[in-house]
């Protein structure tokens, strides 16, 4: 019996090759260049990765690296599969059958199937080959009792891009299997599979459901006990809300779980359209959460009050939320106000009484997020606290002002706030400013577009974000020769300077270039064919040809090839304590699947480039982003980081970089304050937070409120685990 196993994986293999030679025939074209005289070294695996293997010899380097058992090996496997290119599929495949590359060369085929489609392999037959490949090597593991590769396997087969139900209740029968079959003494290839079952439900919802037997198992994994099935529990619970199979037993046990996460989920699950629960108890058990002495549970149950019990319970639960001790809560809630419980006198003249014009100095943000709900609820009686909240000395006070001048249609202040210092609150002002005032607010768009950079401290601010809002809400604009001059020196200036985070402010001041400019606007435009960017590239062509009728092309010069990092550069790998401006401090552990990361993260780090910097965005159990210059989401650094998304799992105090797509790193960081499956495979895990020697870790980002900066971050020795 002992080669079962291998006879399995073997067999599933010989089935996979019949097609792998289709599979390389489809190999999309590269530009020739001959492989690296480096050879297949970590450093050139790494630099290769970050320049995306744009050439053909390239991509031959990660070949042979992926076949070679040497220290690049894992390394251009991760790099094959987040190319996102069907056509390196037949090139991993055989690495399924060593126990060393399994893991990986997993996590790497489900990442290839994200790429485009191939001509000539028939719809679906990627998919297939694949998945069969995935459940053999799963199959081998079951039978030989070897967990190691389990959990990758699992999770690989969980979130494939299936074409067919077929395929799903097959994905789905593994993973039910596994989660039967035990792996003492460790858990995590059942864990992997409630987790991956997760993701099956949630990304096949329309096409299937997940069967009784898969969901009674989950039933029983939620419900279980004991501290060492915690994460048994989570992605049970998980899972469950994913497939819509929280039955009411299983709700009210994990109502009163001890693990803050799961009775967080059910709550979640009881505030939901498909709650399983009669009304009373829903009501009392809402009213039990409001109670609970984890904040982000009550967070979750004042969504739920507000969504389930209002209308025939009233807001009063809502009322006494706005005291919360915890920031949080308070803000969340005050945020729901704005439509709810529309009749009551009470709730209007609480958000009155708190929409008082903030201190110079000290906390804002209740009375700023009570004047934009009050905006919505009762303009009358937000027109005059709106006033002086316009004049505030603190940029964040006069942004929410813009917001409530918004809502209000207050075109007076919009036009005032359009000419802010700050770019944050010129943003926030003009799209509403342009459909009030439209052809007369040509001026203060002008003046927005000749917007220019200034420097804090270290640091260049560059104001894309006002200047990409300023094009977008132009569109249908009547053209004018100062609006169609205020586009193309805007692009000028902007291309000037070579910024690759710059991508989203100038394909949107293109879009309006190409409405409301003319030839008259070329010589801005065509040097933009030989871009850095090849979208940005692509749109010139396509405006120059809308202008002239003559087709136009790009001509996209090959992407800078990066130097081969340093040996000692790669194996650095130092803790980073971050310190917060009002207190309160926490450490920043690195994992070893993101090196590039990693490195980009510690030269900023040494440069001082965070140092000062906000936390713009914070979403109450989702994330808190930051470490952008300006605050905001279009200001980063200027080079794109390269994706490194892998078997890294967004739980709770991971740490992430933020994008606006594949490869477009801006250097932000992102912290998952909750367990967030849904951005697995979609954003790089880099690090985790942890706690500092003398406290603070997840407590300290916990208490994370918008606007909140980091004084100082500096390296420090990694010298204990983390906690």
């Amino acid at each position: 019996m002992a080669r079962v196993p291998r006879i399995v994986g073997l067999l599933a293999l010989v089935a996979a090759l019949c097609v792998v030679e289709t599979f390389a025939e489809q190999r999309r074209a590269l530009p020739r260049r001959q492989p690296r005289p480096q050879g297949t070294t970590l450093p050139v695996v790494l630099s290769i990765e970050d320049s995306r293997a744009q050439f053909e010899g390239d991509l031959i380097v990660l070949i042979d690296a992926a076949r070679a058992d040497g220290s690049a090996q894992i390394a251009a496997i991760r790099a094959l599969g987040r190319l996102e290119r069907r056509d390196v599929i037949a090139d991993l495949l055989p690495l399924l059958t060593q126990e060393s590359t399994r893991a990986e060369t997993a996590n790497a085929l489900a990442q290839a199937l994200r790429g485009e489609r191939l001509n000539g392999v028939p719809y679906g037959q990627h998919e297939q080959v694949v998945l069969d490949a995935l459940l053999a090597a799963g199959a081998s593991e079951l039978l030989s009792k070897k967990a190691t590769a389990m959990s990758a396997v699992a999770r690989s087969i969980g979130r494939l891009p299936f074409s067919s139900a077929a395929q799903v209740k097959s994905a789905e029968t593994f993973l039910r299997r596994l989660l039967e079959t035990p792996f003492p003494p460790i858990d995590e290839p059942q864990i992997a599979a409630a987790r991956a079952l997760e993701s099956l439900a949630r990304l096949n919802r329309k096409s299937a459901t997940l069967d009784e037997d898969t969901i009674y198992r989950l039933r029983l994994l939620a419900r279980s006990s004991g501290p060492l099935r915690i994460d048994h529990r989570r992605n049970a619970m998980a899972a469950l809300i994913a497939s819509q199979g929280v039955d009411a037993d299983t709700l009210r046990i994990t109502l009163e779980d001890a693990d803050v996460e799961v009775r967080r989920l059910a709550v979640i699950s009881l505030g939901g359209a498909g709650s399983s629960l009669p009304e009373d108890d829903r009501v009392t058990h809402l009213l039990d959460a409001l109670e609970d002495p984890a904040f982000m549970v009550r967070i979750e149950a004042v969504r739920g009050w507000a969504r389930r019990a209002t209308k025939t319970q009233g807001c009063r639960p809502l009322l006494e939320a706005i005291d919360d001790k915890n920031l949080h809560v308070a803000l969340v809630t005050l945020d729901l106000l704005a439509d709810q419980c529309t009749d009551d006198a009470n709730v209007t003249n609480r958000l009155v009484s708190i929409a008082k014009t903030p201190g110079m100095t000290g906390s804002w943000l209740r009375e700023a997020h009570a004047l934009v709900s009050l905006a919505r609820r009762a303009p009358d009686r937000a027109a005059l606290p709106l006033a002086t909240f316009a004049f505030h000395t603190n940029w964040h006070v006069r942004m929410y002002a813009a917001r409530a001048a918004a809502i209000l249609g207050r075109a007076d202040v919009l036009l005032d706030l359009a000419d802010d210092p700050d770019d944050n609150v010129v943003e926030a002002a003009l799209p509403m400013l342009r459909k009030l005032l439209g052809a007369e607010s040509d001026q203060a768009f002008v003046a927005a577009l000749n917007r220019r950079n200034r420097t804090t401290g270290r640091t260049d601010v560059r104001p894309y974000q006002a200047l990409r809002a300023a094009a977008i809400a132009l569109e249908g604009a009547a053209p004018t020769p100062a609006l169609a001059g205020a586009l193309a020196d805007a692009l000028e200036r902007v291309s000037t300077e070579q910024c690759e985070t710059s991508r989203d402010t100038r394909l949107a001041l293109l879009a309006r270039l190409a409405e409301l400019g003319s030839e008259n606007q070329a010589a801005a435009v065509s040097p933009l064919l030989r871009d850095i960017d090849p979208l940005v590239a692509t749109a010139a062509a396509g405006v120059l040809t809308r202008w002239t009728g003559k087709p136009a092309a790009a001509d996209l010069p090959p992407l800078p090839t990066p130097v081969p990092p340093a040996e000692s550069a790669i194996a650095r790998s130092p803790a980073v304590l971050v310190e917060m401006e009002g207190g309160g401090k926490f450490e920043i552990h690195f994992n070893e699947s993101a090196p590039l990361t990693r490195m980009r993260f510690l030269e900023l780090v040494d440069a001082g480039y965070y140092d000062g910097t906000a936390f713009h965005r914070v979403v109450p159990n989702f994330v808190v982003q930051g470490g952008g210059p300006n605050s905001n989401e279009y200001c980063g650094a200027c080079p794109f980081a390269r994706d490194e998304v892998g078997l890294a799992m967004h739980t709770r105090g991971t740490i992430g970089v933020s994008t606006r797509g594949r490869d477009t790193g801006d250097m932000q960081i992102f912290i998952n304050l909750v367990d967030n499956p849904r951005l697995d495979h979609d954003f790089t895990v880099f690090g985790r937070v942890c706690r500092a020697e003398d406290g603070g870790g997840m407590d300290t980002v916990d208490h994370i409120a918008e606007g909140d900066r980091m004084m100082r971050l500096t390296t420090i020795t990694a010298e204990r685990s983390c906690r």
